[in-house]
């Protein structure tokens, strides 16, 4: 009963945040991100201490203390950037950011849906990904996501109203009927996005990301060997001036599952050390150690 009247309480705070949020007038917009940002900056004790000590760890952050401490600043500056946007986007659907796709990134899109197999968008938690997702369907793009569900049922139904409205088709792992969803979904032509840059309870290998062994997912390689679906990585990024940039590059991989998961990872990873305040750096990427996970 209390673990249900404090995810009750959570959720309605949450909720009563984001309607809040999405009722900003443009201008202010930006002065509520960067308070959300700070304020988390400095709340998030757990969470900032990761993002610092993995910074470090993956960029050699530690030869400069001044820099690290930006970097993990704007860690928090940019999710709040993110979540401000997608407040006022479920509100407001016409106060959409400004997204771009380049000639280069359309054709390289385009040539893969051409083959007729259905497409592999490999991502990651890298700028406003949920903004990716919905911004290449808004293009015309048959897009499918493959998501989690939320701890709170009621926080899920709220995702999927977002993503049905921007017309992403949504896909729950774990669900029964998932694998055959994703059949079907790339039989008929569909995109399916897979976010591979967290460490979770899936079938997975070590791969290396910023030099080190990190469990990632293999479902999306598995699934591309399996069907000879095509494969493009994808990700979008905040410029300075706060519009976004969509970036897709075609990523051809070998059938050895391990060594195509190891590509599509060192790809995400060079998008990631250009921007590095746009990831998730508090996320515990390299928990799961070689020793302690049988292999997948």
């Amino acid at each position: 009963m209390l673990r249900a009247l404090k995810n009750t309480i959570i959720y309605h705070v949450s909720m009563g945040a984001v309607t809040l949020l999405g009722l900003l007038p443009t201008r202010f917009a930006p002065l509520a991100a960067r308070a959300v940002g700070q304020l988390a900056h400095l709340l998030a004790r757990h969470e900032r201490r990761l993002a610092r000590r993995h910074l470090e760890m993956a960029l050699d952050s530690s030869k400069s203390n001044t820099r690290a401490e930006l970097l993990t600043r704007g860690v928090f500056l940019q999710l709040a950037k993110s979540a401000v946007e997608l407040c006022r986007l479920r509100n407001a659907p016409h106060k959409s950011p400004c997204v771009r796709c380049s000639n280069r990134s359309r054709q390289a899109f385009d040539h893969a849906l051409e083959k007729n197999r259905g497409v592999i968008f490999v991502t990651g938690h890298i700028g406003n990904w949920e903004l990716l997702a919905h911004a290449l369907s808004q293009m015309g793009y048959p897009v499918s996501t493959v998501a989690k569900e939320s701890y709170d049922p009621r926080f899920t139904r709220q995702i999927d109203r977002f993503r049905q409205r921007s017309g992403v088709q949504v896909i729950y792992r774990g669900r029964p009927g998932a694998p055959a969803a994703m059949l079907r979904a790339l039989k008929e032509g569909r995109a399916i996005g897979f976010l591979i840059d967290q460490d979770t309870r899936v079938p997975s290998a070590f791969v290396p990301f910023f030099g080190r062994p990190a469990s990632t997912p293999v479902g999306p390689a598995e699934l591309a060997v399996r069907t000879g679906a095509a494969v493009v990585v994808g990700t979008i990024h905040r410029t300075p001036r706060g519009t976004h940039v969509i970036d897709i590059e075609p990523c051809p991989i070998p059938s050895n599952v391990k060594q195509a998961t190891a590509m599509m990872t060192a790809r995400l990873e060079e998008r990631i050390r250009r921007h590095p305040t746009q990831w998730v750096w508090f996320h515990q990427r390299w928990r799961t150690r070689p020793s302690k996970r049988v292999a997948a």
